[in-house]
């Protein structure tokens, strides 16, 4: 009776606490995201075992999330921190691979099999995690001298889970990549990059660390390839000072920032955030695009961990928490993120929180074969009449050559059809082609697409027509040569309206025929024209032909007058 009476007592206890409260009191670690007040005790003297290696020679570059993944790292320890769901909806498009123990791999293998997952798409590290954050203590992805992936460790920012910091090295010598180790104390959670050279944190980076800021700004340069560091104070006056809890890279050009309601105390903090990444240039040269998810309500109802999500491989993963503002956040994604799949991803299993929720539990690997074409896009408004010179840089990580007929740039003039046009080599992975600088005032939308012998695609933009690179185009330039002077018929431009026309002085009614033709002799306008009056004309819309030097033809029924016009 006793014992009965002892059982009734505790499960009353645990059904007035909450999800969080009942995982700190089980015996898994995974409760604790912070660190433990034994750790923070053992912070203050601890020496961390830690070899530095000279960093990487050449040029680097630190991959971004959105880019090619190769795999997603998750651990198992008592459990997985993500739902089967997710892990089965990775494995049916990608691959997915387990850090755990080998003797939980049988047992692991089944769970997942029985929830619908792939096991063809899965592989197992044998390396047992203390905690199941893969996104804290992952190594980071770099390329050098785009040619090869290889990881960087760091210190990670806990002092006594050295199965976690060891993961770096292990995942090194499972998958055969080259191992740099980088001397500056830091986690994954705090920390975002554009693939470019720019990344940001939360101010905790130089507080946990014993060097200078410029000695860690110099690291994060050597071993990264970071050349603008962005660092903030964090804006949610919590405990882990992550920056993924309340903000997200989600291109080189934009970013998401949690928005708190007015009334919220922290609300100037979140907006001082939000107006700093308004107001700085992005890699592409001008500001970023600010995108803004909702935290209603009390911020601190774990209700809003939005921000924390997952990019891979083409979808973007949202943690949903079946709160009313679920809908909301994921609408913010689609207008941020168009051509992705959003996908909204309940705990089922697990729990969601404001500092620890997907992003936190999961790490893409770069995938090691991809195609990587570097550009920085033309943008804002163009008053030339000169054709506009699209460059990029591609490279195979895998050292295959391109296919026959790549790399393309796919461009469109305003709601038009896309044209395509192959780029030509003109450097050692340099391809150019050319925009024509069309008459009149347009919105130019490309991207450019490339394909290697093996079928391998990229885009950049990453989503391609879904979400191609915009600018204006505006060119007002046009002259007309008369070949043959005729009193009759008069070429005028006018920038004003987007058209030139014709004036026709016949003093009896014609019928007129006029035709534009290029220099190659293809006509791309026609019209057929009644004169019934004295000094009629004839307007020609020229918004559509791009700049050049074109022959127009006036026939009448009797003679044809010749006109050169050029556009410029």
């Amino acid at each position: 009776m006793k014992r009965l009476y002892f059982l009734i007592c505790l499960l009353l206890f645990v059904s007035f606490i909450s999800a969080q409260d009942i995982e700190n009191i089980l015996p898994n670690k995974n409760a604790s995201h912070t660190m433990t007040p034994e750790e923070k005790e053992l912070m203050k003297t601890y020496q961390r075992d830690f070899q530095e290696t000279d960093p990487p020679t050449g040029e680097v570059r630190n991959i971004a999330e959105w880019e090619p993944m190769e795999t997603v790292f998750i651990a198992y320890v008592n459990g997985f921190g993500v739902p089967y769901s997710l892990i089965a909806d990775i494995s049916n498009y990608s691959h997915v691979t387990i850090l755990a123990d080998a003797s939980d791999h049988s047992y692991i293998s089944n769970q997942l099999s029985n929830n619908g997952v792939n096991m063809s798409n899965c592989s197992f590290i044998d390396h047992q995690t203390d905690r199941w954050w893969t996104r804290d203590y992952s190594p980071w992805c770099i390329a050098v001298d785009n040619q090869e992936v290889a990881l960087v460790d760091f210190e990670y920012n806990r002092p006594d889970r050295p199965n976690d910091d060891a993961t770096p090295s292990v995942v090194a010598a499972n998958l055969g990549v080259d191992y740099y180790g980088m001397a500056v104390v830091h986690t994954g959670g705090n920390y975002m990059t554009d693939g470019y050279g720019v990344s940001a944190s939360t101010t905790l980076v130089y507080d946990e660390n014993t060097i200078s800021n410029a000695q860690l700004n110099q690291k994060m340069e050597d071993y990264l390839g970071i050349t603008t560091y962005h660092t903030l104070s964090d804006p949610m006056d919590d405990y882990i000072e992550h920056i993924d809890c309340w903000g997200k890279y989600l291109d080189v050009d934009k970013i998401l920032i949690t928005e708190v309601p007015v009334s919220d105390y922290r609300y100037d903090d979140f907006e001082a955030c939000a107006d700093y990444f308004a107001n700085q240039n992005c890699s592409f040269g001008y500001p970023y695009n600010v995108y803004r998810v909702k935290a209603y309500d009390d911020y601190y109802d774990d209700k809003n961990p939005y921000t924390n999500s997952l990019i891979f491989n083409g979808k973007v993963f949202v943690p949903q928490t079946s709160s009313i503002w679920d809908d909301d956040a994921l609408a913010v994604y689609e207008e941020a993120m168009p051509g992705y799949d959003i996908i909204g991803v309940y705990a089922s299993g697990a729990s969601w929180y404001n500092t620890d929720a997907l992003h936190c539990r999961t790490h893409g690997f770069a995938d090691r074969d991809m195609l990587f074409i570097k550009h920085f896009p033309v943008y804002g408004i163009h008053e030339q009449s000169e054709p506009f010179e699209i460059t990029a840089d591609v490279y195979s990580y895998a050292g295959n050559s391109l296919a026959n007929g790549f790399p393309k740039l796919h461009y469109k003039i305003d709601d038009s059809t896309y044209h395509s046009v192959v780029m030509t080599l003109s450097g050692t992975n340099t391809y150019s082609a050319q925009i024509p600088s069309y008459y009149g005032e347009h919105i130019i939308s490309y991207y450019i697409e490339a394909q290697d012998e093996t079928g391998r695609k990229q885009k950049n933009r990453i989503m391609g027509d879904a979400d191609p690179y915009t600018f204006t185009s505006r060119n007002y330039e046009v002259s007309v040569e008369k070949i043959k002077i005729e009193n009759e018929v008069k070429l005028y431009p006018n920038p004003n309206s987007g058209r030139f026309y014709l004036q026709f002085n016949f003093v009896e009614p014609q019928q007129v025929t006029i035709e534009i033709q290029n220099l190659s002799g293809q006509i791309i306008y026609s019209e057929q024209k009644n004169i019934n009056t004295f000094a009629e004309v004839a307007y020609i819309n020229l918004t559509n032909i791009s700049t050049g030097v074109y022959i127009v033809n006036t026939k009448t029924q009797t003679e044809t007058f010749v006109s050169k016009l050029i556009i410029r």
